[in-house]
């Protein structure tokens, strides 16, 4: 089963694959192995090579076993690859098209492997729900990849696409003259047993604490991007004024939900593809695109409208969402020094309150669950008359709802972004880092989702009191 990492012949030769997957024996890697299985050497699928790389080769071979249970492992390659040996990666690299990275916390275990790419021209996606270290790749790689033809995305799963995708939709649904103001997002997790997170999620959470200086500083040393208010820069302005703050525990009565605020990637992710749009308000350009292509892409971005954007955690009772501010207060207070994170990610179920544990959610647990996340949106149904107004008269709710978060929903967004890579690399752009919705959203990514378990409906829309 094993195969030798040796790459023969001359560098301008074609990648001997389609896509590697880095980190493929972890928690959230195995299911995604298991996912891509589903679409390899599949007749409409350009997915027709694959391998898989990490530090361990037998538990890669014991992944690839379970994951294609109850059939026979296919006789897929497992190199060898350390996101501590610069050298492995790079070679990795300049092996495959695509590498789809698994290996976290990223913020510790990202940036060799996105060097790695931005130096060989090899595209990249990951699973990250990390802002720091979202940023920080823009900031350092983007040029470099740029010049090099990688194409760059991270968070290509829960986080942040349904997020990106979901306020997409919202806005979608304001047909003109009608605008939105504000879209915010409830998200919903639901199980018929408990609800058991990743852990690699928690550990990021507290690593985010840790490192909360340095995604400020990193803010700061940065120029200020165009903002979509700007109606100069931006064909669509956000009509009215900037939505007041409200309550910190918010009742949303129609939807059924408690909520309070989600301090998550996805605000930030959905925010630098607005700033992206904002700059580039036709999008951005294919490597290789034909003029239907190009007006396809222009017509998508003309229906989106910006609005202030914003996610809130759901729970049906108020206890639900007096136990997330208690597990947010332990990791705000504990995960700013050593002590305090070393005793968070000792003990992870204590302090989370049972939603995360070290070996992860049971089967049985993970087929359980599921998610919904419902987009309320508010604004105007004349934005043309929206300055003499000071409140929303109009309401627009619809909802992304899909299986369990982080083994199946992220894998299927993970794979599905992949696969359109893969067969619709002319239409997407020459290189760079960037968020997913700007790369993703005029593709038919959408509907691929819809094809794989995870809807986008709309729920209503009304009239509210000004």
């Amino acid at each position: 089963m094993e195969a030798s990492s040796d790459r023969s012949g001359p560098v301008s030769q074609p990648p001997l694959y389609d896509l590697i997957i880095l980190g493929a024996s972890g928690f959230t890697g195995k299911y995604v192995v298991r996912e891509v299985l589903k679409f390899l050497n599949v007749p409409s699928s350009p997915l027709k090579s694959l391998a898989l790389a990490g530090r361990n080769p037998t538990k890669l071979a014991q992944t690839l076993k379970w994951a294609s249970h109850p059939d026979h492992p296919p006789p897929i390659p497992i190199l060898t690859a350390e996101t501590a040996d610069p050298a492995s990666l790079h070679h990795l690299c300049s092996q495959s098209k695509l590498i789809l990275n698994c290996v976290g916390p990223f913020r510790l275990h990202g940036e060799p492997v996105v060097a790695a790419c931005a130096e060989t021209g090899c595209d990249y996606l990951d699973i990250s729900g990390e802002p720091e270290f979202m940023e920080r790749m823009e900031v350092k790689y983007h040029e470099k990849a740029m010049e090099t033809g990688s194409l760059v995305v991270s968070a290509c799963g829960f986080d942040s696409v349904p997020a990106e995708l979901g306020w997409m939709f919202n806005s979608k649904q304001w047909v003109g003259p009608a605008a939105p103001n504000q879209i915010e997002a409830y998200l919903s997790l639901e199980s018929e047993k408990r609800i058991v997170g990743n852990f690699g999620t928690y550990e990021s959470a507290v690593l985010g604490v840790a490192n909360a200086e340095q995604l400020a500083e990193l803010r700061r040393s940065r120029p200020k991007r165009a903002r979509p208010a700007i109606p100069d820069i931006f064909p669509h302005k956000i009509p009215g004024p900037f939505p007041p703050k409200g309550p910190i525990i918010d009742h949303q009565k129609e939807i059924g939900l408690w909520a309070v605020k989600l301090p998550s990637a996805d605000s930030v992710v959905v925010r630098r593809t607005l700033a992206t749009l904002t700059e580039n308000p036709q999008g951005l350009p294919g490597l290789n695109e034909s003029l239907e292509q190009i007006e396809k892409r222009e017509a998508f971005w003309s229906t989106v409208k910006p609005a202030h954007f914003g996610v809130k955690l759901g729970s049906k009772t108020l206890l639900g969402i007096l136990r997330f501010i208690a597990v947010g207060m332990f990791i705000g207070l504990l995960g700013s020094n050593a002590i305090g994170r070393w005793l968070l990610l000792k003990f992870p179920s204590f302090f989370s309150l049972g939603w995360f544990r070290k070996k992860g959610p049971s089967e049985d647990e993970v087929r359980s669950a599921s998610f919904k996340m419902w987009f309320v949106g508010r604004g105007f149904s004349d934005m043309n008359v929206s300055r003499d107004k000071k409140k929303p008269d109009m309401e627009i709710t619809t909802r992304v709802m899909g299986p369990e978060i982080g083994y199946l929903t992220t894998p299927i967004i993970l794979v599905q972004c992949a696969l359109i890579l893969l067969s619709h690399r002319c239409i997407l752009p020459k290189g760079g880092v960037f968020p997913p919705g700007i790369v993703f959203g005029p593709t038919d990514l959408q509907e691929r989702l819809q094809q794989n378990g995870i809807s986008f409906d709309l729920i209503s829309k009304k009239a509210i009191r000004a």
